[in-house]
C-alpha cells in the first residue's frame, strides 16, 4: 500500500470521528427543517450530507481511480520486465549453446524468443546462422529473407544471405548480393572486399589480390578503421611479397629489389623476402650484392636456408672455392658454428673432398648427439673411402637414432610415444589412435641452436 493511500484512509477515519462527534452535539440543529421551496422542506442534516457527497465523492473517486491505474500499470511493467528478463535469459542461453556448437538447442531457444519478439534483429540473424550450421539452409534463407524485409538497409543481413546462398551452392547469387553491398553501401563493403581478396589469394591471382588489398586499405583509411591487427598485417606483407615475386618474374629487377627492401624495413625476420631480394640482385647482374643480402639474412634470422642458397649459388656459377671461403667466413664470425660447420662438411662431401668433409663433420659429432642425418652422411663418406667397418658402425648408430632398430608407437592425436602398442592413449585418452611410427630426425632444432621465427599466413584456411 502506498503511503499516500494510507494517509488518505487515516484522514477519512479522523474526519468520520469528528463528524460523528459534532452530529451528536448538534442533534437539535440538524433536525431542523431546511426549506427547498415554498412547500418542500428537508432536515438540515440531509442538506449537509448532500453537499458533502457532491463535493467529496468526485475527488475520492478520482483519487481511487488514479491509484488503481497506477497499480495496474506497475503490475504490467513488472510483468513486462519479467518477460523481458526471461527472453534475455533465453537469448543468452542460445548464445552459450551456439558457442558450444549445440545447434538444435540454440535454435529452440532463439525460436522461443521470436515468438514474443518476432522482429528482433539480432535474434533473426543468429537463428538463421544456427539453422545454416544445422544444414537447414532453406530455413536459414527464410529467416534471413524475413530479416531483409524488416531491415532492408542492413548490410549484416545481406552478408548472411550471401553466405546462405554460398552454402546452398548458388555462388552466382551470393556474388550478386556482395556486388550490391559494394554498389549500394560503398562505405560498408570492407568485408566483401576481404572475401574477394581471400578468394584471389586462394587461386593465386596476386594481381587481383593486390588491387583488392589497395581498395581495402583505402576504405580503412577513409573510415579511420583499424587495420585488423596481426592477421591483416600478415596478409598485407604476404601480398607485398607476391607482388615483388611478380615483378621479379617480369624481369623488372630494380622494382623487385625496392619491393623486397620495403618488406624487410618493416619485417627484418621475413626469410622469403631476403631470399628473393638476393635472387633479384643476382638476376639483375649483381651477384656480389646477392651474396651480401643472403649473408645479412643469415645474420638476421639464423635460417640455414641462406647457407644452402649461398652454396647453390656458387656451385651454379662453378665457383666452389668461393662457396668454401664464404662458409669458412661465416664459421669464423658465428657464436655458434654448428650449422655452418655442418654445411661446410656437406659441401666438401658434395665436392668429393672426403677427408676434409670427415674432418669437419667429426669436429661437431660430439656436440650434436641426436642427428641421424649427420651420422648417415659420415657413414657415406667412410664408405666412399673404403672404410666398410667404420661405415657399418656409423650407419648402425644412425639407424638407432632414427628409431629404426626398435619399435616406436605414437599417438596420432597428441603425439605421445610408447615402446609398445596400447588400445588407448594414456596422455590424451583417445582410443584407436596409437600406431607403429617411424621417425627420422634431421639436423636442426635446439641441438643446432636454430632460432625460431614467426610464420606469416597469407590468408585463413577455409
Amino acid at each position: 500500500m502506498r503511503v499516500q493511500t494510507l494517509l488518505g484512509i487515516l484522514l477519512a477515519l479522523i474526519t468520520s470521528v469528528v463528524v460523528a462527534f459534532l452530529t451528536q452535539q448538534n442533534t437539535e440543529l440538524l433536525q431542523q427543517r431546511f426549506r427547498l421551496s415554498e412547500t418542500g422542506t428537508v432536515p438540515v442534516y440531509t442538506v449537509l450530507i448532500a453537499v458533502f457527497l457532491l463535493g467529496f465523492l468526485p475527488v475520492v473517486t478520482i483519487l481511487v481511480m488514479k491509484t488503481l491505474k497506477q497499480d495496474l500499470a506497475s503490475r504490467r511493467q513488472r510483468r513486462f520486465e519479467r518477460e523481458a528478463r526471461s527472453l534475455q535469459g533465453s537469448y543468452r542461453r542460445a548464445v552459450d549453446l551456439q558457442e558450444d556448437e549445440q545447434w538444435s538447442r540454440a535454435a529452440a531457444e532463439l525460436e522461443a524468443v521470436l515468438i514474443d519478439q518476432p522482429e528482433e534483429f539480432g535474434t533473426l540473424l543468429r537463428l538463421g546462422e544456427v539453422l545454416r550450421r544445422q544444414d537447414r539452409v532453406e530455413d536459414a534463407l527464410d529467416v534471413h529473407r524475413r530479416a531483409g524485409v524488416l531491415y532492408p538497409q542492413s548490410v549484416a543481413v545481406l552478408y548472411q544471405l550471401a553466405e546462405d546462398y554460398r552454402v546452398q551452392g548458388s555462388p552466382e547469387v551470393a556474388r550478386e548480393i556482395l556486388d550490391r553491398i559494394l554498389r549500394d553501401f560503398p562505405g560498408l563493403g570492407l568485408r566483401t572486399l576481404k572475401l574477394r581478396r581471400d578468394e584471389a589469394v586462394s587461386r593465386m591471382d596476386w594481381i587481383a589480390a593486390h588491387r583488392l588489398q589497395q581498395s581495402i586499405e583505402a576504405l580503412e583509411s577513409e573510415n579511420n578503421q583499424p587495420d585488423g591487427g596481426g592477421k591483416e598485417q600478415a596478409i598485407r606483407r604476404g601480398l607485398a611479397f607476391e607482388r615483388g615475386v611478380t615483378l621479379l618474374e617480369s624481369e623488372r629487377f630494380n622494382e623487385a629489389v625496392g619491393a623486397f627492401d620495403e618488406i624487410l624495413a618493416g619485417s627484418p625476420d621475413f626469410v622469403p623476402a631476403y631470399i628473393m631480394l638476393g635472387e633479384s640482385r643476382s638476376l639483375g647482374g649483381e651477384p656480389s650484392a646477392a651474396v651480401a643480402d643472403w649473408l645479412q639474412g643469415w645474420r638476421s634470422t639464423g635460417s640455414p636456408t641462406f647457407l644452402q642458397r649461398i652454396e647453390d649459388h656458387f656451385i651454379e656459377r662453378e665457383e666452389p672455392l668461393e662457396a668454401i671461403e664464404n662458409l669458412r667466413r661465416i664459421i669464423a664470425e658465428s657464436d655458434n658454428d654448428l650449422v655452418p660447420r655442418f654445411f661446410l662438411g656437406k659441401l666438401y662431401a658434395r665436392l668429393e673432398m672426403h677427408d676434409e668433409a670427415l674432418k669437419v663433420l667429426a669436429s661437431i659429432r660430439d656436440r650434436v648427439h641426436e642427428s641421424s642425418a649427420l651420422l648417415y652422411l659420415m657413414g657415406r663418406l667412410h664408405e666412399r673411402r673404403g672404410e666398410q667397418g667404420l661405415a657399418s658402425q656409423v650407419f648402425r648408430s644412425s639407424l638407432e637414432l632414427a628409431n629404426l632398430t626398435t619399435d616406436l608407437y605414437r599417438c596420432e592425436g597428441c603425439g605421445a610415444d610408447y615402446d609398445h602398442w596400447l588400445s588407448r592413449c594414456v596422455s590424451c585418452g583417445e582410443w584407436n589412435a596409437i600406431e607403429l611410427h617411424f621417425d627420422f630426425e634431421p639436423v636442426g632444432g635446439e641441438a643446432l641452436n636454430l632460432r625460431e621465427r614467426p610464420v606469416w599466413p597469407v590468408h585463413d584456411k577455409v
